[in-house]
């Protein structure tokens, strides 16, 4: 029996792995959705004394975090927009602190004295006031909005101690900057603030003592994950040397240099992976312990994590799979871990630990991969759907954002689900994706070109090796960049009968001023000057000036709260297709935002497939069966 579309809400999701610092237990996050309330329930469980039992009841725990002596564990428990710090020492846990703004990215000060923790707050000492609640948003400074977060412009998230077990809070950081990355050292911490409102990703490293002093150790790069180590601090970060194409390489600043560690292996440092099975993570991504430093590698589908004291060596490497969090401490290794056929599950020292999803593996099918050369790049994709029949199937390419991100060795219930009902899936990473080089990666002032090219490619070797294929029945998806490539794809060729279209972009225009990251993202991504300047560049790799080519039905699906591709995207594609007369839908989804296919609610997440499941029915089915 193949995997349904309401088996998304029987996955359980685990996540943030906490291993202990001196005994064998290991601490994770467990999330269950429930379409019946319409929302995810968190609680931390634990391995200690063998079988995984849970240790708070949630419905809102997440964030486990030891204490440096192991006695205690503080999480964050989430009430509304506020969250409280929580310590659980035996018993019942009881609340260290609480703040109205929300609580995330907590970490405890070496000497367990204390913790830091991070919240949205305004630049100075004044309370904030829900927007919710005022009379007028006066607005001085961009961006305006943030995916996820909502009205942004006059606050930012900054650092806060809370003392241990007292509970006195402390503000640490101040002022219109945004600490973006952190880790603490005996007597204070140390961050990366974005300081530039016209180029957030422009960031400095700051070292401050919990007393308010602050050095400033280095500038100019953008930085993403911060570890200390005694003397040394490591952070994950590039100089933009590719603007978004850069890989994020691993530093080392010790005795006033700075070090390169991976910049011989042209690989990413970040897990970019789609998924649409993860749980709350709080794991860190950089951690150093011992005189080693770890962290993730991102290699053509699979994520690893490499070690460095020194040189370079893989520490958890087991093949195809994603190695998507992990916690290093007291001897032990613990980790989350999925392939394609299973939703993760928590691992220590290399043996499995928890069983929850073993339903679905079973069930579930396995991708066969293949590759296409194409000049001096190869091109790898994955087929998803049985065979046995010739020119039987209906089939659908999936495109994924970014788009530098990738398709990979983990697990995604959504091709799942499509292939069980019949359809073959084509998954890919075109040029532009992660995983490879820099080079590979670099399709700035290229959109539309080598990818869509690259893309074509891959559905043509398909469709000749696949007997079972009906080159007449295929339909395209995709979101954010697949979004946009999905509507640059049906303006060039009327090859897919069914489209449908997601959290897409199809104006660059109009993305340049009401994006997030709008003004910033769409110069670099199209090497073009604001559209003030010349819009020709933008309007030339905006869907929405070459409509009158589309005749592809399509289905528009967004999200009222997307401020990444804000939802006037969709309405002006939606309006241009009603216009010309070519079949359209446009399906909204009210109070989601960009990553509703992700970490939307159930309910709300069943709809937006039940409605991809149906649109490709109704347009790839055998016209002489009335069936796919």
């Amino acid at each position: 029996m193949a995997l349904t579309i309401e088996d998304l809400t029987r996955i359980s999701l685990v996540s943030s792995p906490e291993a202990h610092p001196a005994r064998a237990e290991t601490l994770f996050t467990l999330t269950k959705m429930s379409p019946d309330e319409n929302k995810y329930k968190t609680s931390i469980w634990t391995t200690g004394n063998g079988k995984p039992r849970p240790v708070t009841s949630g419905p809102s725990d997440t964030c486990p975090k030891w204490s440096p002596t192991g006695d205690v564990f503080a999480f964050t428990r989430r009430s509304g927009d506020g969250a409280s710090i929580m310590i659980h020492g035996g018993g019942e846990p009881w609340e260290l602190a609480s703040f109205k703004t929300g609580a995330r990215g907590l970490q405890w000060m070496p000497d367990g004295r204390g913790l830091i923790i991070q919240s949205m707050v305004p630049p100075g000492g004044e309370e904030f006031k829900k927007y919710s609640e005022r009379e007028v948003l006066v607005v001085d400074r961009i961006p305006v909005w943030f995916n996820g977060e909502g009205w942004v412009f006059d606050r930012f998230p900054h650092l806060f101690y809370v003392e241990y077990p007292g509970g006195r809070v402390e503000r640490l950081t101040w002022g219109e900057t945004s600490v973006v990355a952190y880790d603490t050292y005996p007597g204070g911490v140390v961050y990366a603030e974005a300081y530039n409102m016209l180029e957030p990703r422009l960031h400095r490293i700051v070292r401050q003592t919990l007393d308010g002093e602050r050095e400033v150790l280095l500038e100019g790069y953008t930085v993403s994950a911060i570890a200390v180590e005694g003397d040394a601090v490591y952070f994950r970060g590039h100089k933009r040397e590719r603007g978004y194409a850069s890989h994020h390489k691993i530093y080392m600043i010790s005795d006033g240099r700075v070090e390169c560690i991976t910049c011989g292996m042209d690989r990413n440092t970040v897990n970019t992976v789609n998924s649409d099975v993860r749980g709350p993570s709080c794991s860190r991504p950089l951690q150093a312990s011992n005189g080693v430093v770890y962290f993730q590698v991102h290699d053509a589908g699979r994520v690893h994590v490499y070690k460095w004291s020194g040189e370079l060596e893989p520490h958890i490497a087991p093949g195809d799979v994603v190695v998507d969090e992990y916690s290093i401490a007291g001897g032990t290794t613990a980790y989350t871990l999925m392939t394609p056929t299973r939703p993760k599950e928590l691992y220590i020292n290399g043996e499995k630990a928890t069983g929850f999803n073993d339903w679905v593996e079973a069930r579930a099918l396995e991708p066969v991969k293949g590759q296409v050369e194409r000049g001096r790049a190869r091109i790898d994709y994955w087929i998803l759907g049985t065979s046995g029949c010739k020119r039987c199937r209906p089939w659908i390419l999936y495109i994924h954002g970014g788009p530098k991100t990738s398709y990979g060795y983990a697990f995604i219930h959504e091709l799942q689900a499509l292939a069980g009902m019949g359809f073959t899936i084509i998954y890919s990473n075109p040029r532009g994706s992660d995983g490879y080089s820099e080079e590979f990666a670099d399709i700035r002032g290229k959109y539309g070109t080598v990818d869509y090219e690259d893309l074509m490619a891959v559905v043509d070797k398909v469709l000749e090796e696949r007997a079972e294929l009906d080159p007449e029945r295929g339909g395209v998806t995709g979101g954010s960049y697949g979004g946009w490539m999905t509507n640059w794809i049906i303006t060039r060729t009327t090859r897919f009968k069914a489209a449908v279209t997601q959290r897409s972009c199809s104006n660059w225009i109009t993305f340049y001023g009401a994006s997030d990251i709008g003004w910033h993202f769409a110069q670099d991504q199209h090497q073009a000057p604001p559209p003030w300047v010349d819009p020709e560049p933008l309007i030339e790799k905006s869907p929405l000036f070459s409509l009158d080519k589309a005749k592809t039905p399509l289905l528009i699906i967004h999200a009222t709260e997307d401020y990444r591709c804000p939802l006037e995207q969709a309405i002006q594609l939606f309006t241009g297709f009603k216009v010309l007369g070519v079949e359209a839908r446009l399906a909204v989804f009210p109070g989601e935002n960009h990553d509703l296919s992700r970490s939307g609610r159930p309910k709300q997440r069943l709809a937006r497939l039940r409605l991809i499941a149906e649109w490709m029915k109704t347009h790839l089915a055998d016209q002489a069966r009335g069936k796919i």
